[in-house]
């Protein structure tokens, strides 16, 4: 009798197990976003897709997890997945794009932690080129400056640019934000572009009273220099000013804390990436986005691309400040 009991309850047990297992077998029955099968989406969900994007893991706890993870049904998993989570978890969106009730056997591909250049992009031409030219100095850029990036510490050493290079390959502001390593005859520092050169010839800077102590003699009010783009002494994402104003009608952006210079954007509207236009004012504009939290897609001076999500645009009519908002990616290096 009692090995009888004992033979049910292991007979009962096994089938409830199996029957727990089978609802993330089964196509169609995972949970979307719920990718460690407890069934719930969750922080412990964000935390498993953020430890595979950084590269920190393989793979995920259960057999539907991929299928799980990718949250807005566009067969990867990427920042855009991430992205999608944390809007959800904060409570910004209600439910995700991809739908529980729709799971297709159609593979996801794997990301990688480091973003390489699409096929379809190369290089800028002659970007790490070494520049010669002439340099002075001045005490302004730490505010109000051409490229819109206050506020500026003021020990932070910067420059401004002369109008050929700030404004290269035909893009407005295209070396905004970008840092270069400078020598001069007593040695070599980095500085931080902040600011237009009106008057300065190609290759011109000018340079910020602590920089150009470094390279030479202030009392010669001008100095011959050489300098070259470098990446940025930084550390996490990449971040974006949403200019004063902005909507889903009108939008502004700008990208700031980013490795390397950033001379396009897009942004997917019905299906289709559309180009950003770079102002002279340091920001990219679009009109008539489509979503409250739309997808971009930002190209450096390398030609490296990345894909993102913006959370958290006002809906049209309901404009306000400037505010930043902290990315998901970062260039590599």
């Amino acid at each position: 009798m009692r090995f009888k009991r004992i033979f049910c309850c292991v007979v009962i047990s096994s089938f409830v197990l199996l029957s727990f297992l089978n609802v993330f077998s089964k196509e169609g029955q995972a949970i979307v976003g719920d990718v460690n099968g407890d069934g719930e989406v969750n922080s412990v969900d964000y935390a498993h897709i953020r430890l595979y994007l950084l590269g920190m893991s393989d793979d995920f706890p259960i057999t539907d997890a991929f299928w799980a993870a990718d949250v807005n049904g566009d067969n990867e998993i990427d920042s855009l997945d991430f992205g999608y989570m944390r809007s959800f978890l904060l409570g910004i969106t209600k439910e995700f794009p991809k739908s529980n009730s729709i799971q297709t056997s159609t593979p996801v591909s794997t990301p990688t932690s480091t973003p390489t250049p699409i096929s379809s992009v190369s290089p800028y031409p002659d970007w790490d080129k070494e520049r010669s030219s002439y340099a002075t100095f001045t005490g302004s850029g730490y505010s109000g400056g051409s490229a819109l990036l206050d506020p500026i510490p003021l020990d932070m050493e910067i420059t401004a640019l002369n109008p050929e290079d700030y404004n290269c390959y035909g893009i407005q502001a295209a070396l905004a934000g970008a840092y270069l390593e400078v020598t001069g005859e007593k040695g070599t520092t980095i500085v931080y572009v902040t600011d237009l050169y009106p008057e300065g010839a190609a290759g011109a800077l000018d340079l910020c009273p602590t920089s150009f102590g470094k390279l030479d003699d202030m009392e010669k009010g001008k100095i011959d220099i050489s300098w070259r783009i470098v990446a940025a002494p930084i550390t996490g994402n990449v971040s974006y000013r949403i200019k004063e104003g902005s909507t889903t009608s009108w939008l502004a952006v700008q990208v700031r804390n980013h490795r390397y210079p950033v001379l396009k954007m897009e942004c997917y509207i019905n299906n289709t990436w559309v180009d950003m236009k770079k102002m002279h004012w340091n920001h990219f504009v679009i009109e008539n986005v489509d979503s409250t939290t739309p997808k971009i897609r930002i190209t450096d001076i390398r030609g490296y691309v990345l894909n993102d999500t913006i959370d958290g645009i006002p809906e049209s009519g309901d404009t306000g400040p400037a505010y930043i908002l902290e990315g998901n990616v970062q260039f590599p290096e």
